[in-house]
């Protein structure tokens, strides 16, 4: 459905850029509608203030100028020096200075004696005033007391003021869509429309309106958050409609004797958990849950051991994850564990050769239990009947992707598992209201003690190490960057393996630059006993699962989130052996930042450590940017805007429960809504039913 008072905003970009080439270089990189021309966010505004008088001057103030050209000079005997034309400005000079190779222009565009409106920064040099590269502008702006110049980040050499003009172009077009808020007005004291809200982004009268939390920022944020919200409540909505697959139920007992002849016991959070997803599974409804759980808590085996009712119901398992390293680990462990099961499973990665051969063993039933990367969502793979489907990491994939993963059969269920707890806020924000396991306990009995340490003692915490080594201890050095190349501030792996080798025999390096088959073949080596010291990047906060590791050094943990550290922190202490932490800070740090990490020394919960985290840093950092997976917010800031999100929730929820096929007047509404956003595919599973 397309209501003709928003089709202006989703024709094609063509219709507004008459240049061809800009045209194709902003569909590549901003899209291809209208809509995302009227999205594309300014980075920054140039304020300036019309000047009459010499006296209303300022060091370092942006000015419009009415000025007299009297002259143009450039030394042509010394190559540095500028370009440099005097101007008359309220009967005094006024210099402007042009630094480049090409000035032969100048005088066309500075004729003498010509009257000249310029806008530019002042600056003073040698107690002189003086503007550099100043830009002409028209006189219509000698009219406004404060001229704005709107900056773009420039794509793909379409500079900054095209882009300006496109916007400006758009602007004059967009519709003035009708009122879809009802719950905002209770929070906003004023609330501006929707068109009003987006010309006052592009086009302030101050930098506090382009702030992200002005009225009109909030306004579009919410409206961006109620689009999400709802997409998302259609979409749980009638997964819940549709019926589950008919698993056998006799093999539920079946399970439950395999779980006895584990050579461990499951703790009481996994036998829940268990439980709960069996019954989730054994319904007569479509089972969406999030299985929760802490590092080390024992997630991996819980989704396998309920794979296995589907397993011998006939049917097909898939289980995704984000990495090669997660997918082969995850590989051994299900091989191992079903040694005795007769289960054929398969694992597909980027790197995985006769790929062809794979897909038709899978789509004719030969592999019943797949496990692997991204591939699995590939258009040309196909199941044979597929019935579960398992994303371990979920917060690494976007909405979309786990759509595409179910839409590989028929009422296929779904577990989500997140090794990161994730605060309720968060939670909403990416998946809505949805069923939630947890698990907080751990298998083991061992616990890590995290130790802060400033860089100026890195001394002492070597000398602490190559007593761990040599003993056959196995340590972690975990280090922010690869290399120098992007961020001399941070410390990489290259350098400190370098530093580290002077000291250290038996020591490996380990990034994601790195070809798949030298990762597996260090980690082997690590796991073997061959490397005891392993320097790496964040590579190993997922999915490494070496027990005998017992300690773990975390370089420069003030450039991670809390809950990234909690990840990395729980590769060691993975046995009966307690495990240790060294963060290992710069000094001069932030308080917020010594707080946070006092945060991670006083509790080794991260269901706690991840609330504390939100409170003191707000939500975008929690899990990290890049963890929301591949959805990329325009308005919506979680450290900004996370007040809306049960607000928006709830609304959401309301409004599909009363008009689930958003028939009503406030429906129609709300649905140009959603095609803004470009949540419409919701709208499908409507229609769908």
């Amino acid at each position: 459905m397309q209501n003709s008072s928003i089709k202006i905003l989703l024709d094609p970009i063509e219709k507004i850029v008459i240049n061809r080439k800009h045209a194709e270089i902003l569909k590549d990189l901003i899209g291809d509608q209208i809509i995302d021309i009227v999205f594309y966010m300014p980075i920054n505004f140039i304020f300036s203030s019309h000047c009459v008088k010499w006296e209303e001057l300022s060091d370092k103030m942006n000015a419009i100028l009415k000025v007299k050209i009297k002259s143009h000079f450039k030394n042509y005997r010394v190559k540095s020096s500028p370009y440099i034309i005097t101007a008359i400005f309220d009967n005094k000079t006024i210099n402007l200075i042009f630094f480049s190779k090409y000035t032969g222009y100048l005088k066309k565009v500075f004729p003498i004696n010509s009257e000249i409106l310029i806008n530019g920064k002042v600056d003073i040099f040698n107690k002189k005033y003086q503007i550099s590269h100043p830009e002409i502008i028209s006189y219509e702006a000698s009219n406004n007391t404060i001229f704005r110049k709107v900056i773009y980040r420039q794509k793909g050499g379409v500079k900054s003021n095209s882009i300006e003009r496109i916007i400006l172009n758009t602007l004059k077009i967009i519709p003035n869509l009708e009122e879809w808020n009802e719950d905002l007005k209770n929070y906003l004291e004023f609330l501006p429309s929707w068109r009003d809200s987006i010309n006052s982004i592009h086009r302030p009268d101050s930098l506090e309106m382009f702030k992200k939390d002005s009225v009109y920022f909030n306004r579009l944020a919410y409206d961006e958050m109620l689009a999400n919200q709802i997409s998302l409540e259609i979409i749980r909505t009638n997964f819940f409609k549709k019926s589950s697959n008919a698993y056998i139920k006799s093999k539920k007992q079946d399970l439950l004797s395999f779980c006895k002849t584990l050579p461990y016991k499951l703790t009481k959070d996994q036998s829940n958990a268990i439980k709960e997803i069996l019954n989730d599974l054994d319904s007569d409804k479509m089972m969406l849950r999030l299985l929760q759980g802490d590092v080390g808590s024992g997630k991996t085996i819980v989704s396998l051991i309920t794979s296995l009712f589907v397993l011998k119901s006939n049917f097909q398992v898939a289980i995704m994850v984000p990495t090669e390293l997660l997918a082969k680990q995850h590989y051994k462990v299900a091989t191992n564990l079903f040694k005795l099961a007769k289960i054929n499973i398969a694992c597909l990665v980027s790197s995985t050769k006769n790929k062809n051969e794979e897909y038709r063993k899978i789509s004719n039933g030969y592999y019943s239990l797949i496990i692997g990367t991204h591939a699995l969502i590939q258009e040309k793979l196909k199941f044979k009947n597929l019935g579960y489907v398992i994303i371990d990491e979920q917060h690494r994939f976007g909405v979309n992707q786990r759509l595409k993963m179910r839409n590989k059969g028929k009422n296929v269920d779904m577990l989500l598992l997140s090794a990161t707890p994730i605060p309720r806020t968060i939670l909403l924000t990416t998946l809505g209201d949805i069923n939630v396991s947890k698990i907080q306990s751990k298998p083991f009995k061992s616990s890590v003690s995290t130790i802060l340490k400033s860089v100026r003692n890195i001394d002492e915490v070597m000398s602490y190490l190559e007593v761990y080594v040599s003993r056959n201890k196995k340590v972690f050095w975990v280090c922010p960057m690869i290399d120098n190349n992007t961020d001399s501030e941070r410390s990489n792996v290259e350098d400190r393996f370098k530093e580290l080798k002077k000291r250290f025999k038996s020591i490996g390096i380990l990034h994601g630059r790195m070809e798949p088959e030298a990762k597996e073949s260090i980690l082997e080596d690590f796991k073997s006993g061959q490397i005891n010291l392993l320097i790496s990047t964040v590579v190993i906060e997922v999915g490494i699962d070496i027990p005998s590791a017992t300690v773990i050094v975390i370089e420069q943990p003030e450039y991670f989130g809390l809950a990234q550290i909690h990840q990395l922190r729980g590769r060691v202490g993975r046995s009966d052996n307690d495990g240790v932490c060294i963060l290992l800070y710069k000094d001069n740090l932030s308080e917020m930042a010594i707080k946070r990490l006092n945060i991670l020394k006083n509790s080794t919960d991260g269901f706690e450590i991840a609330e504390q985290d939100f409170k003191i840093r707000g939500g975008g950092e929690v899990l990290g940017k890049r963890q929301f997976g591949e959805e990329n917010y325009i308005f919506f800031d979680i450290d900004i805007h996370h007040k809306f999100v049960g607000v928006a929730a709830l609304e959401a929820k309301k409004l599909i429960k009363q008009d689930p096929k958003l028939l009503s007047a406030r429906g129609q509404k709300l649905i140009k809504l959603l095609y803004i956003f470009k949540k419409h595919k919701a709208i499908n599973m409507i229609s769908a039913g």
